[in-house]
């Protein structure tokens, strides 16, 4: 799996913990408003970190994926070349 989707997996998982604590939290006391306030401005930071992530990373992924599939059809083919020559 994708360290993408592993991310997006996460998020997705954490969204819905999240979804279902709002809805309880209305009756809730004060100290854990006060504890679901912190945790609310976290998330935010880790879907906007998320988000950043993922737009520099993909194509650094990318180009490092091309650069190994490259790399392996190069030997592949040395590979051939060789057992040829014997």
């Amino acid at each position: 799996m994708s360290t993408k989707q592993n991310f997006n997996d996460m998020i997705e998982k954490l969204r819905e913990q999240r979804d279902d604590i709002n809805v309880k939290i209305h009756l809730a006391n004060m100290e854990v408003r006060d504890e679901w306030q912190e945790l609310e401005q976290k998330w935010g930071q880790l879907v906007d970190k998320t988000k950043h992530l993922n737009k520099e990373v993909e194509p650094t992924v990318e180009s490092v994926h091309a650069a190994i599939s490259l790399l392996g059809e190069e030997i592949k083919e040395g590979y051939c070349k060789v057992k040829r020559a014997l």
